[in-house]
């Protein structure tokens, strides 16, 4: 409140001072002068706060910026690459359940992907089927070898 009441006063005072002179200068091109003159100075009067302001903290450090935004950007990348996994090894699971449905196999599947998100694994829990285990190797590419079945039975 005391700084508001300071600066208060100096735009007052330099307002007053500022008008006691405009009226002492003779009429003209002097009076002109004065004004503008007068005018600026109740300007810097008026936004002397600001020159006192510290602005420290809002400095901008691009290369922490950068460095936040890379760390983000390989999050959302981990997240996005996941989340793709995940939904492509569902669908396989589905598209191998289905298939063993229509070859009248009673099989639930799990899928394991490698890098490139290619079935590298295949566990089968239910009654080994030879038809449903050679389609898997010719369809999918998953050899009999990694195959895996446990029977539930």
């Amino acid at each position: 409140m005391e700084f508001f009441r300071e600066w208060l006063l100096g735009v007052v005072a330099c307002a007053m001072l500022g008008s006691l002179l405009y009226w002492l200068c003779p009429d003209g091109a002097a009076r002109q002068v004065a004004r503008f003159t007068l005018a600026l100075l109740l300007l810097c009067a008026m936004l002397r706060p600001l020159a006192a302001l510290q602005l420290p903290d809002l400095a901008w450090d691009a290369a922490r910026y950068r460095e936040a935004a890379a760390l983000l950007e390989a999050e959302l990348e981990r997240g996005y690459e996941t989340a793709l996994a995940d939904g492509i090894a569902r669908e396989l699971e589905a598209y191998i359940e289905d298939k063993a449905d229509g070859l009248g196999a009673n099989v639930r599947a799990t899928v394991a992907l490698d890098a490139r998100c290619a079935p590298e694994r295949v566990t089968l829990y239910g009654r080994y089927s030879a038809a449903l285990a050679d389609w898997i190797a010719s369809e999918l590419g998953v050899a009999k070898e990694r195959q895996t079945w446990i029977d539930g039975g």
